[in-house]
């Protein structure tokens, strides 16, 4: 067993053993921060403290798991809570359901779950020119920051009101969202002093991971927990906190030492991970932004190669240029689990996934469907989640006819018409027999499906394993699938199969959890818990999924303005600098190579439009960057022809209106680096400076 404080640094040393009151931990990227919050729990234990009473809350599954695993190599702690905020919050709130209003069976509704419940109430109740993803903005957006919806115009008001309606549904169905979920912890600290004096003795020491990311909510909640005794130690990183858009504060960080007085600082500068060549230009960029703790990551490991800037015709010319990056770091002895392309928006992958197939290369992508949101397993798990919850109407539709028995929308309507005039829930008119008579032709069909879901509610609800097999069995879903996938989509039959594996692999690993623990796992999972490390392949996803991994050779795309940053950041300082902490995220999880690419021209609606280089890249020193121009390299003296959309001619004082932002007037019209930039003071989204080509301003 490894000693405690072996291996660490004086300044980990110094985290690790810090006594009581509140800590506050600045991990730069690869400083450690695992090391140094599992270490401070195992010194915890080792120095007399309970085990039942600490809690280190992080914000994914994997996360978790890692942190418990390597705590239990160290000290003896059964009885410890390692968990994501959300599990934590769900774990809590199933002790103390009634005090809101709730059972212990609760549903917890993932993101797929909210849109299909916002898309129903929308069109049911006429109000179909709202977007569902606007609604369930504006749901997260109230509840992360714990206020009512601002108020204004006709829109507004339709929004409230689909709201209003939503959470009247998840009431009824007994369930709770992500955000609830956060929400009814607060409520339950904030409303009954003796639950709260209870968490409070249960969670006496308080680690939190990944400080930065989190939001209001979570930031009242561990101000409750924490008390009078405040032994809080909070471990982040200002300069990597990417989040602000889902709800996350950076204030949270930077006002620590004001919440909690008397606060220790400890700044871990030391990275473990990455060459000098590669923290060189992480380094130039982010000392650019304001609000961050001052401080230059260092490192003992060799200076390296230097990082690669590659300039691209356009899009495609850019995907090539990764793939033989790729083809060469593996021809050279690296394996393709080793290799990542970072972009800014899914819609990136296209281009690189053609490229990569061209030349033979494995690749995997990050954020697409998942495999708890895949058909076949989402429609197994409605039929556990009606057993377990059986006013859980959006499971209950789902499986209604599913496989199908004969039961049409008519039938449906009729049926959830009857539960609401009774005031329940669909799934208990089905116990009525004399309420079946009614249903005539249908009455027959119904009677199996009650019966059917009387004999998955008998299954054990201890056993995951057994729950599933069983549930599959007697849904006769495996012969569904047969009769209805063609032979080339096998791998729902294999998906089903491993729903059951799943189930046993959670019943091994959490063997109090049962069925409950199961559903509540996978319903919070994030695209990091389903990143398998077994699979030997380039891995292409977003920037903002690959927080906290790290790779050998990273390769990012699409660093031109507009697109990285983003054309929605650029109307303030604060959006920007958070665009610019994602580069400092995406540079930072490069080990050995870095290479940053842009393309001169970018593909827009079937026409190729000008780009401008990211301002990212300006402010990296030239002698730090190894440059490959490739622009027209390939064409000798001739230019190819690129057809570009003519800009209109706009002049300042011109009114215009644009598709996000709006209407407003024309501040200035200025060239720069070959392409027009034109500044605009819009009458609702404040002042923006915008690409004219990519704009589409429409004059009034």
């Amino acid at each position: 067993m490894p000693a405690i404080l072996d291996d660490v640094n004086p300044e980990q040393r110094a985290a690790i053993t810090h006594g009581r009151g509140p800590l506050l931990v600045i991990a730069g990227a690869g400083s450690g921060k695992t090391r140094v919050i599992t270490r401070r729990v195992a010194h915890l234990v080792d120095q007399g403290a309970a085990p039942f009473e600490i809690v280190a809350l992080t914000f994914t599954n994997k996360a978790a798991r890692e942190m418990r695993e390597r705590v239990q190599r160290l000290v003896r702690a059964p009885d410890l809570w390692v968990c994501t905020f959300h599990s934590f919050a769900a774990r809590i709130l199933r002790r103390y359901p009634d005090l809101l209003g709730y059972t212990r069976e609760f549903s917890i509704y993932d993101t797929e779950d909210k849109r299909q419940l916002i898309r129903r109430i929308l069109k049911e109740t006429g109000a179909d020119e709202l977007r569902p993803a606007e609604v369930a903005l504006a749901l997260t957006r109230k509840k992360n920051a714990m206020e009512r919806p601002g108020q204004g115009g006709w829109r507004a008001e339709r929004v409230s009101k689909a709201m209003a309606e939503y959470e009247a549904r998840m009431r009824a169905a007994n369930a709770m969202d992500f955000d609830d979920l956060l929400v009814h912890l607060r409520r339950l600290l904030d409303e009954h002093e003796e639950v709260r004096a209870r968490l409070r003795r249960r969670a006496r020491w308080l680690l939190v991971d990944e400080y930065q990311d989190t939001n209001t909510v979570q930031y009242e909640i561990l101000r409750s927990l924490a008390g009078d005794e405040r032994n809080v130690c909070a471990t982040g990183d200002p300069d990597q906190s990417i989040y602000r858009w889902r709800g996350a504060t950076i204030c949270n960080i930077l006002d620590f030492e004001e919440d909690f007085p008397g606060a220790r600082r400890i700044t871990l500068d030391r990275n473990y991970r990455s060459t000098g060549a590669v923290l060189a230009v992480a380094n130039a960029v982010i000392r650019n932004n304001r609000d961050r703790f001052e401080k230059e990551l260092r490192t003992e490991n060799e200076e390296g190669v230097p990082v690669r800037e590659v300039r691209a015709i356009d899009e495609g010319d850019e995907a090539r240029r990764v793939a033989q990056a790729a083809r060469a770091w593996i021809d050279s002895g690296r394996r393709p689990g080793d290799v990542a392309c970072f972009y800014r928006v899914n819609a990136q992958s296209r281009t690189l996934e053609r490229a990569l197939a061209e030349l033979k290369i494995p690749y995997r992508i990050i954020g697409t469907v998942e495999f708890y949101k895949r058909k076949e397993v989402k429609d197994l798990l409605a039929y556990v989640r009606v057993a377990r919850n059986p006013s859980d109407t959006g499971a209950f539709a789902r499986i209604f006819n599913l496989p199908p028995r004969g039961l049409g929308k008519k039938t449906r309507e009729r049926l959830f018409a009857a539960a609401a005039e009774r005031g329940v829930a669909p799934r208990e008119i089905l116990r009525d027999a004399e309420s079946l008579v009614r249903f005539s032709r249908a009455r027959k069909a119904l009677t199996g499906l009650a019966e059917l879901l009387d004999a998955i509610e008998a299954l054990d609800p201890d056993d995951p394993r057994g729950f599933l097999e069983q549930t599959v069995g007697l849904t006769a879903y495996r012969d569904y699938l047969g009769e209805h996938t063609p032979l080339a989509e096998v791998e729902r039959l294999e998906n089903v199969d491993e729903l059951v594996n799943a189930g046993a692999e959670y019943a091994a690993r959490e063997p109090e959890g049962g069925v409950d623990g199961f559903l509540e796992e996978n319903a919070l999972v994030s695209d990091q818990d389903t990143l398998d490390d077994s699979l030997d392949r380039v891995t292409l996803m977003t920037v903002h999924a690959a927080k906290g991994l790290e790779f050998p050779c990273v390769a990012v795309c699409g660093l031109e303005e507009q697109l990285f940053p983003h054309a929605l950041s650029l109307a303030s300082e604060e959006e920007v600098a958070e665009e610019r902490r994602l580069f400092y995220v995406a540079a930072t999880r490069a080990k050995e190579e870095l290479v940053l690419l842009h393309a001169e021209r970018r593909m827009h609606q079937g026409r190729f439009l000008p780009c401008l280089p990211s301002r990212f890249l300006d402010e990296i020193p030239a002698d730090l960057l190894a440059v490959e121009d490739h622009t027209f390299k390939d064409f000798g003296d001739e230019e190819p022809e690129f057809q570009v959309l003519e800009e209109p001619a706009f002049r300042s004082g011109d009114r215009v209106k644009h598709g996000h932002f709006g209407v407003g007037r024309v501040v200035e019209v200025r060239k720069a680096g070959g392409a027009t930039r034109i500044t605009v003071q819009f009458s609702t989204s404040g002042r923006r400076e915008l690409s004219l080509a990519y704009a589409r301003l429409e004059r009034l």
